[in-house]
Parts: C-alpha cells; structure tokens; sequence
C-alpha cells in the first residue's frame, strides 16, 4: 500500500563530496581581516622600537651636554706621579690643562703628545679619575753624561742617546765624552749612539775602582780607530787605555797611582794601551 506524501516540501541536503590530496582546500571566511591585523601589530611594533630609539637618542645627547657643561666635572687637582724636574704647574702647562677647564673635553692623547715635546719626559700616560681629577703618570730621562758634538754639547741618556742640548739650568756637573762625530750622528745614529756607549761604559767601570772617589772621571775621549783616553781628577791624569778589557787596565792605573801617591806624587798620563805588551804599563810624569 502506498504511502501518501506528507504536506510540506521535503528538502535533503546535498551529499559531501570527499576531500582529495592535492585540491585546495575552499577558502576559509573571514582571510583578509587576518592579514590587515597582522600588519597592524608589525606597524605598531615599529613604531614603539622607533620610539624606543628616538627617546634614548634623547637621553644619551641630554646625558652628553650635561657632562660637557655641569661644573661637577670640571678640572680641580692634577695629581703628578714620576716627575723630579717639574712642577704640577709646568706639568699642567704642557699639557694644555687650566683649571675649571671639562674634564671630557679634554683630548688625552694630544694632552699627552704636548707633554713629550719636553725632552726630559720619555713616557707619559693621562688618565682621568672622576669627576674632577687628571692623572699623570710620568717617566723622565736620566743625563748621565754630555757630549761634545760638533760645536754643540748635548746631554746624553745612560743608552748613550743624545736627547737635548746642554742650556743653563742643566746638570753641568757631569764627565764630558769627545770625538763624537756630528756627521756620523746624522748618517749612522744608531752606530754612533752604539760609539757614546763605550764611552758610558768606561764611565760605569771607573766608578767601580776605589781611586775614582779621589779621582773622578772628568772626560772621555774616543779616536776614530776605537781607542778610548779617560781622564780623571783635577789633576787631569789621563789614561791611554786603548781598547779593552776596560776593568783590568784601570786596576793596573789604580796600582800605579796608589804607588805613586805613598811618594807624594801623582802621575800625568799612564799608557796602558799596548797592543804588543798589554801587562806593560808606562808612565809619564808631570
């Protein structure tokens, strides 16, 4: 028996079609509004890193003119360490430093380079101790003796280098060393300085001998064939000593001039410079 249809439509839903691997998949609602929200967090994160840089390039000039221009660190005190020839005054001075001047203004480096243009520093190291204090670590050259260089005299390091000629005011009290050549110097300096070093190093050996309290050493002189003559006291007496061993020919001149003193004499030149016969020492009286 048949059934009679029902009043109203009867409406069945489509059947799903199956998913296939490699379709793409229907568009989903709602894709665009996505995207317009991504882009909107990327601009706003932009922004707040360009405020970021925007502020602190704000802190950091207002923390630089504040340094430039507080009086907290202005210069006070220069606080000088290795200096015996000059004052923090004179220190200060070379350096380009016044007091009240700022502390960050100031260009160590060329402070530094002003302060070497004295030949008496060798080294010099300028740091700043906050917030008001230069430090300046000194190291000066010591003269151990000057040298007769043309129509010149310099004052020479214990190396043997020449670094400023003799003015008044120098140490003058010091052995002189002679027939140091000029040209040489300007041709060779290492050579040359290598040359005032034999002449220091007579000096050095002299100082050993017991005589030299009573003698001391008043010149040096160098020929150009590497002889060396010293003398010594105020009574000039001067040494031929030809080349080394130096300490063993001023022991022989020591004996001679201790000898000679139990007499009450004192010798003029003691030749000690025999290449033929080194044991043989000849003496000139005055």
């Amino acid at each position: 028996m048949k059934q009679k249809p029902r009043h109203g439509a009867h409406v069945s839903a489509p059947a799903e079609e199956p998913f296939v691997p490699g379709q793409s998949e229907p568009p989903k609602h709602g894709g665009e509004p996505g995207f317009f929200r991504a882009l909107w967090s990327l601009t706003k994160l932009g922004a707040g890193i360009l405020l970021v840089i925007a502020v602190s390039g704000a802190v950091a000039w207002g923390a630089h003119r504040y340094a430039l221009t507080t009086p907290r660190f202005a210069i006070k005190k220069l606080d000088v360490e290795g200096s015996r020839r000059l004052t923090d005054e004179q220190v200060a001075t070379l350096a380009g430093v016044k007091p009240g001047d700022n502390i960050f203004k100031l260009d160590t480096a060329a402070a530094e380079r002003r302060v070497l243009e004295d030949p008496w520093i060798k080294e010099v190291k300028i740091a700043r101790e906050l917030p008001s204090t230069l430090k300046v670590e000194l190291s000066e050259r010591e003269a151990t003796a000057i040298a007769a260089i043309g129509d010149q005299m310099y004052l020479v390091t214990r190396g043997g280098e020449p670094f400023k000629r003799l003015e008044e005011g120098d140490p003058f009290d010091l052995p002189v060393v002679t027939g140091v050549s000029g040209e040489e110097l300007a041709r060779d300096r290492k050579r040359e300085v290598e040359h005032i070093g034999i002449a220091l190093e007579i000096l050095r050996q002299w100082e050993r001998i017991t005589v030299s309290k009573t003698y001391p050493a008043q010149e040096v002189h160098l020929t150009d064939g590497g002889d060396a003559v010293l003398t010594a006291g105020k009574s000039a007496i001067t040494m031929h000593l030809g080349k080394g061993p130096w300490r063993k020919k001023m022991l022989m001149a020591e004996r001679v001039i201790g000898r000679l003193a139990h007499k009450g004499r004192v010798p003029g030149i003691i030749f000690l410079d025999s290449e033929a016969h080194p044991e043989r020492v000849v003496v000139r009286m005055r």
